[in-house]
């Protein structure tokens, strides 16, 4: 077992010794050990997003608790359940996975407690039911913002990606929640009439929720497998360089993100990134006659034609004809036929075929700028300058 992960197990359980022992002392333990149970296991038993991160059911647990009047017992059991929960989940699902697991789960509690604190006693008990709603609901919203930032900020990709592309992405994970939120209102509004039938109410459309989303991650992570292998198809017939299409994808990620693009809009272009050469396969059967030379241009809209043969992938494919396009001509400021998505692509994969040609890749960005009167813009390449001090690149 790595030493780091012996130390990290060694705090957690002083923090979850600590959690029982305060909730001892106010008399609190039974409530505080099924709250820290439940905690725990929602890191065995996450939902999955889309890209396969994980997340536990923490929010559920938090919304029951706060519905049941166990406010206090709630910071007890997340002091117990959390660290436990992720030992658990890092010996489940490894180092990578469960990595911002904690971070995301403590910053996600404290807005959590913090918000509901500060509203509850001014605000849902001069209101009524819809005065608790209102609280519950803003105190959620911290949650999630509060998870989402921490998680960002903590993740192991920070230093390639930039903390806006991951801040967005986690926001995009909004579905998730609002599932863990509706199945511990449930819970915790049913628990006075119905006891414990009260878990299988609740645990009913959650069952329901967390198949769905594992069969939409499994899928999401064969869709990308299947692109990631049609990517190095060139590649293991000799057209292209090895590991061309991964890092031009990988470049073409990091500098989404330091333009600020969308998360669905990364995800196109890194898919376009690992397509762009795939017309390659079609070039090998192309007989050289004098006077015909294939050009990039020819490449790009055979590379275009294959992916679009796939209609879900036609906005990719279109990313994949542009890349071969100048971002101006002359008399123009730029074209508005070509996309900025396009760009990146274009520049990503152009610097990937420098560098992989023996080029360091200060003098590979030296090239690309003394195409940006017309081939690169000057913002995409401005970007890859970031991206690439941010890494720790010398002579850039």
């Amino acid at each position: 077992m790595p030493e780091r992960f012996s130390w990290r197990a060694v705090a957690a359980g002083a923090v979850g010794a600590a959690g029982l022992a305060a909730a001892i002392g106010r008399g609190e333990a039974t409530a505080a050990v099924v709250l820290a149970a439940a905690f725990a296991l929602g890191h065995l038993f996450p939902l999955r997003f889309g890209g396969g991160r994980l997340q536990p059911v923490g929010p559920a647990v938090a919304t029951a608790a706060v519905l049941s009047q166990l406010l206090v017992p709630l910071l007890w059991g997340a002091a117990m359940g959390v660290p436990l929960g992720w030992v658990a989940a890092r010996l489940r699902f490894g180092e990578r996975q469960a990595a911002d697991l904690v971070p995301g789960e403590a910053a996600g509690l404290a807005g959590f407690v913090g918000v509901f604190a500060l509203l509850e006693a001014p605000v849902a008990h001069r209101s009524g039911p819809w005065g608790q709603l209102a609280v519950l609901v803003a105190a959620m919203v911290a949650w999630y913002l509060a998870s989402a930032a921490a998680r960002a900020a903590w993740t192991g990709t920070r230093r390639r990606l930039s903390g806006g592309l991951l801040w967005r992405t986690a926001l995009s994970e909004w579905p998730v929640y609002l599932v863990l939120v509706a199945a511990g209102s449930l819970y915790g509004l049913t628990a006075p009439a119905l006891g414990a039938w009260a878990v299988l109410l609740a645990g009913l459309p959650y069952g329901f929720a967390h198949l769905a989303f594992g069969r939409l991650a499994a899928s999401d992570l064969t869709y990308r497998q299947t692109i990631r292998v049609l990517g190095k198809v060139p590649e293991a017939g000799g057209l292209s360089p090895p590991g061309h299409a991964e890092r031009s994808a990988e470049v073409a990620v990091a500098l989404t993100g330091e333009l600020g693009m969308r998360a669905q809009a990364s995800r196109r272009v890194e898919q376009a990134a690992f397509l762009a050469d795939i017309g390659r396969v079609a070039m090998a059967g192309v007989m050289p006659t004098p006077g015909r030379v294939v050009t990039t241009a020819d490449l790009a809209r055979w590379s275009a034609a294959i992916v679009a043969a796939a209609p879900t992938l036609e906005p990719v494919a279109a990313l994949v004809a542009q890349s071969s396009h100048p971002y101006r001509r002359p008399g123009e400021e730029r074209d508005p036929g070509v996309s900025p998505a396009a760009q990146v692509v274009k520049v990503a994969t152009a610097y990937d075929y420098a560098v992989g040609g023996g080029m360091e890749p200060g003098d590979a960005l030296e090239i690309l700028h003394q195409g940006s009167a017309y081939e690169y813009d000057p913002a995409v390449l401005a970007a890859l300058r970031r991206v690439l001090r941010r890494r720790g690149v010398a002579g850039v």
